[in-house]
């Protein structure tokens, strides 16, 4: 694949050859949230194309089957589809057509392309990365375990706070408060693009299961990720598997997941609000501590309880609000 220029956008990348990681520049609040969205967006859509295409039995061009997506880049179409990809040309909010079975293999395939030309465009999960952390520093008022370290503070956490430790999924900063506040005596940060020593670079769903309690966690920080997993399902999944990774409760101990997503996925959502979250938790057998609603974000603290109910519960994709406004954020459970 030929190597593209980058023709503008919030961020400018710098000319490399070997295409090291770069820190971009310091963005101003609203250019840092207009990235943020637009990474979600591009997201979302690249998502939507992949599942189409693994579920066709054609094949995209030559003899390059379309369910493995490394082959599918490889492709003249996707490549060439690549390197004429205009960021110039993308308007504001501007979303992708409906992925639906009008669209050939080969406009799937183009839209593909689009979609990776952009994102590298506008310097991949680096400057999203990037935004994200400067979304967290204190100038900003981000750092989300602020709230976690005043709730673990308090009175009914107070006599639990001996030896213990945490896991935090989609860490971006080694210098946050679940760090530095002296709580926990150790702590395991892990991140897909890690931008630190400190932050080992897994996915948590290939991290491997404990093997005993002692590598288990006293408490598992997730915040703003669950809403960056690209289906209802998988967000149902990782949930699920978080009471894997933590330790069986006692009185003296925590076994507690801290938990963040923007406001808008449970007030502003066709098919989910916070009783429906506190329902899916509740039958993975977790209690709620604490709840705060902030302007933009909603924090969670839950107690596992041990074990999950028996027989898990389905939770389904049902329209719950009407509205043309309204988001699509979800999340599923399957019964196992």
């Amino acid at each position: 694949m030929a190597v593209r220029k980058n023709k503008g956008g919030l961020l400018k990348r710098p000319k490399t050859i070997t295409e090291k990681k770069f820190s971009p520049n310091s963005l101003k609040p609203q250019q840092a949230r207009a990235l943020i969205r637009r990474y979600h967006v591009l997201q979302k859509n690249k998502h939507a194309i992949i599942r189409k295409l693994q579920a066709t039995k054609s094949r995209v061009l030559s003899e390059v089957n379309i369910e493995n997506y490394k082959a599918i880049i490889k492709d003249k179409v996707f490549q060439e589809s690549f390197d004429k990809f205009d960021l110039s040309s993308v308007k504001n909010n501007s979303t992708f057509v409906k992925v639906d079975d009008s669209l050939s293999t080969t406009q799937l395939v183009q839209l593909l392309a689009e979609i990776d030309s952009e994102i590298a465009a506008r310097g991949g999960i680096e400057a999203y990365q990037s935004a994200s952390t400067q979304g967290q520093t204190a100038k900003r008022g981000g750092d989300s375990s602020k709230r976690l370290v005043e709730w673990l503070k308090t009175e009914e956490y107070k006599s639990r706070l001996n030896q213990n430790s945490a896991l935090e999924i989609g860490c971006l900063s080694p210098n946050n408060l679940i760090s530095t506040c002296g709580i926990f005596d150790s702590i395991v940060r892990i991140d897909l693009n890690s931008q630190s020593p400190l932050i080992l670079e897994q996915n948590f769903m290939e991290r491997p299961l404990p093997r005993n309690n002692s590598e288990k966690f006293n408490l598992i920080s997730c915040s703003l990720v669950i809403n960056f997993v690209p289906s209802p399902k998988e967000r149902g999944d990782m949930l699920l598997r978080i009471t894997k990774f933590l330790r069986e409760p006692t009185k003296d101990t925590l076994s507690s997941l801290f938990l963040v997503l923007p406001l808008p996925c449970i007030s502003n959502s066709r098919y989910f609000d916070n009783e429906i979250l506190q329902k899916i938790m509740a039958s993975l057998g977790f209690k709620q501590v604490f709840y705060y609603e902030a302007k933009k974000v909603a924090y969670w603290l839950f107690d596992w309880q041990g074990k999950r109910h028996q027989k898990l519960q389905v939770f389904t994709k049902k329209e719950a609000y009407s509205g043309s406004k309204r988001n699509n954020f979800c999340i599923t459970l399957e019964a196992k």
